[in-house]
């Protein structure tokens, strides 16, 4: 799957930290956390525990496992240009899920401290 293992490395550090941040944080955070704001107003509250709030913080998993679902399904779908391709395709692959893990796993954090500070 992964050539690099630095890369997946980094990308599953990248998508445990909102749910490490979370179990941290859910002692401090109050019972009831805004889950939607209306420009700066919270407009919306969920109870800490809710679903909305453990999916919130799993966001980086989600889009590791995404990309590499979706990795699969194109490698199927464009075998033979993907096999003349293989190296190229494998940096290109390897970087894009790197950055759709760092980048919700960074919308995570964001929003799970803004939970409580």
């Amino acid at each position: 799957m992964f050539k690099s293992k630095p890369t997946m490395l980094i990308s599953c550090i990248a998508a445990l930290v909102p749910l490490g941040l979370y179990l941290y944080l859910y002692p401090q955070m109050p019972v009831f956390v805004p889950i939607h704001y209306n420009g700066e107003t919270p407009d919306r509250f969920v109870d800490k525990a809710s679903m909305e709030v453990i999916l919130l913080s799993v966001l980086g998993w989600l889009g590791f496992i995404l990309m590499k679902l979706l990795r699969v399904l194109l490698q199927k779908m464009l075998l033979s240009s993907y096999m003349e391709n293989i190296a190229a395709v494998h940096r290109i692959w390897n970087a894009a899920t790197l950055l759709v893990t760092i980048g919700l796993a960074a919308t995570s954090t964001f929003a799970l401290t803004e939970m409580v500070w």
